[in-house]
């Protein structure tokens, strides 16, 4: 696989002359300090435990666009995550790569696909237009993207596939709506031919030829309220674990409030998000703690690492963030989360062998000039994950990047 993306990022600049008016070639070297790991108030465990190198290669066409990507933890190997290929022809775009995923209208957390874990290896389908229609409002538009990659780990410490789509409509300025579906097949002892997939996408895990496909499905919406009544957008997102008559079902949830104001001299945004992972017990014994993000084939995870809410299951959040531009150059966030992990004290779960409870604060800054920025964050972790390799107390987080 890493030949392969060291071939198609080759092919791809060489394509053409390197300095043609319609191609640019961009890098940036990116450098990550950890004092030590923690629970992320935004994309979760992704950061190495004292920190990571990063050097980014784009090269960009017309049609086409390429990264390598290539990330140095200490004592860990070189990895290819964030490395792509891709090209566009008309709405649709066809691509390959190790492509981080976020499926949710909040900024912060994503129920079904988040940054949290690393990303899988797939190819993708991306299809994106605007309606073109005198009956519908010129700024509605929709898109879809289909992808087919495979995890690590997440079937008996070995691969399996993982197939997800996601259509967004949005019918006026302002709203808009998102049906996601994300299915774990194959894999050592089932099948991994196109009757598999067909499975995955179409017919229903219930049934027994198919029970060991682990399907997530949902919806999400955001309403941005005009700015002249008030500055706040309205989301939220409910995923479903299992499956009932081919619909979602053991539902998680996440909503959250934005308040943004860019008139005074210095703009400031501050949002409220709750996220809750657990699910209660059916009547018919279908759903119950620990269902999200668990299957009896499949754990929901990449590299050990839950892809969804960084909080894993039977986790509940409760986040503040408030975010300023100071200057033209420097900003300040400040956010402080009251977090559950663990709730139904279960000794398999993933971060912690008992329930934990506490708040998790951060306030960072950041400055940019040009092709130059640096950011730090001061952290509190108020909580201890034994699993996860987390203490409890205090961390400084350094980060910087330069684009050539």
């Amino acid at each position: 696989m890493k030949l392969i993306f060291l071939f198609i990022f080759c092919v791809a600049i060489n394509a053409k002359p390197i300095f043609a008016k319609d191609q640019t070639v961009q890098m940036n070297t990116d450098l990550t300090f950890l004092s030590g790991k923690y629970l992320g108030v935004k994309n979760g465990l992704r950061p190495a435990d004292e920190g990571m190198a990063t050097l980014n290669v784009k090269y960009n066409s017309n049609n086409a666009s390429s990264q390598l990507a290539l990330n140095y933890k200490k004592n860990d190997k070189i990895t290819f995550d964030g490395s792509y290929f891709k090209y566009t022809s008309g709405i649709a775009t066809f691509g390959l790569g190790l492509i981080n995923r976020h499926w949710s209208f909040s900024d912060n957390t994503s129920l079904i696909l988040s940054q949290n874990a690393r990303p899988s290896k797939s190819i993708y389908l991306q299809l994106k237009d605007s309606f073109k229609y005198d009956w519908v409002p010129s700024k509605a538009n929709w898109s879809f993207e289909v992808f087919n990659g495979f995890t690590e780990g997440s079937l008996n410490n070995t691969k399996s596939m993982l197939t997800g789509s996601r259509a967004t409509l949005s019918p006026i300025e302002g709203l808009s709506f998102e049906f996601v579906l994300t299915s774990q097949w194959g894999g050592k002892g089932y099948d991994n031919g196109v009757s598999g997939l067909s499975a995955s996408l179409f017919k229903d895990s219930n049934n027994a030829s198919n029970s060991n496909i682990n399907k997530m499905a949902g919806f999400g919406l955001s309403y941005l309220v005009p700015n002249n009544i008030i500055p706040l957008r309205i989301y939220g997102q409910a995923i479903g674990e299992d499956e009932a008559g081919q619909l979602p079902s053991c539902y998680a949830y996440l909503v959250g409030l934005e308040w943004s104001n860019d008139k005074n001299k210095y703009p400031i945004s501050v949002g409220i998000e709750a996220v809750d992972t657990r699910v209660d017990k059916t009547e018919h014994g279908n759903c119950g703690p620990n269902t999200m993000y668990n299957n009896n084939t499949y754990d929901y995870t990449n590299y050990g690492v839950t892809m969804g809410a960084e909080i894993d299951t039977e986790g509940t959040s409760l986040g503040l963030f408030i975010q300023s531009q100071i200057s033209q150059k420097i900003s300040i966030e400040y956010t402080t989360k009251a977090v559950v992990i663990n709730d139904d004290n279960w000794s398999s779960h993933r971060l912690a062998s008992k329930r934990q409870a506490g708040l998790i604060n951060s306030l960072g800054a950041s400055w940019n000039k040009d092709n130059i920025s640096f950011n730090g964050d001061v952290f509190y972790q108020g909580l201890s994950l034994d699993k996860a390799k987390i203490k409890r107390g205090y961390g400084v987080s350094l980060h910087s990047s330069i684009m050539f």
